[in-house]
């Protein structure tokens, strides 16, 4: 099928969404002035694919943007795209990788480029989804006597929005739902047309993941975040928080769905 503007501008409407940004930009003076804080208490960084978003949480730590910096992440569905990238980059191939956790391949990347010390990186290396970083890392802090008030959240783009729903989902389960969870996708890879291509506008984000990948994700992500039976809110599985989709992005969704089903997953 030929692709579109059309299309692309739908595919448009659904990333900046999944890619949740609840500040436009990682700074003091923007945490100041939405959360009137200087920093954050803790910084997680969920393992992911995308070595320019690991740049970006080592980034806030280095410049004092939170307290604690945590890193989640096993072996999962992402870990052979992060190998790949760690392995063709030309400044971190010196990290090992084969069968190791996202967490401890992202850490050395933290303790061997980024002069950060290596007690200070709080380590979750089990997990293997959404769901299971968030439980997870609570398990981790909570035996660690740890109990921030506020979080900054770091994932791959497209799985930011679920995420936090994650974490939220098990941070109330755990009545503990006084914590502020704040949401940063370190960049949103909006797509374009190259020679009747989709490809992505800064050809930088190729990184995360090739487009036939990214919009297989994409177009998982909706059903996922649906808050009906058959979705993972509240009124289905009740892995995350009820989270309201815009009808707009629903429309887009459902147009894409009927034009792409090879990319529908749940």
């Amino acid at each position: 099928m030929q692709t579109t503007q059309h299309y692309v501008s739908l595919f448009n409407t659904l990333i900046p969404f999944l890619a949740k940004r609840d500040i436009h930009s990682l700074t003091e003076a923007v945490l100041e002035k939405e959360y009137n804080i200087t920093q954050a208490d803790l910084l997680i960084l969920l393992g992911n694919s995308s070595l320019y978003v690991a740049v970006q949480a080592a980034s806030a730590y280095h410049r004092g943007l939170a307290k604690e910096l945590m890193i989640c992440g096993g072996i999962g569905h992402s870990t052979r795209f992060l190998e790949e990238n760690i392995e063709q980059h030309p400044g971190y191939n010196d990290v090992l990788t084969g069968g190791r956790a996202e967490a401890d391949m992202l850490k050395d990347i933290f303790v061997k480029h980024w002069d950060i010390q290596e007690s200070s990186i709080i380590v979750e290396n089990q997990s293997t989804n959404c769901g299971s970083n968030a439980l997870e890392a609570y398990q981790v802090l909570e035996q660690l006597q740890k109990q921030p008030q506020t979080i900054l959240l770091l994932q791959d783009p497209v799985l930011q929005r679920r995420s936090q729903a994650s974490f939220e989902k098990v941070w109330q389960q755990q009545d503990n739902v006084a914590v502020q969870f704040i949401s940063f996708a370190a960049f949103v890879p909006l797509l374009k047309l190259k020679e009747g291509k989709l490809t992505y506008t800064n050809e930088a984000h190729s990184e995360l993941c090739g487009i036939d990948r990214l919009l297989s994700l994409v177009m998982g992500e909706i059903p996922r975040l649906r808050n009906n039976e058959n979705g993972y809110g509240p009124r289905g599985k009740g892995f995350i928080t009820a989270v309201e989709i815009p009808a707009e992005v629903e429309a887009a969704y459902e147009e894409l769905a009927a034009l792409y089903p090879e990319y529908v997953r749940v």
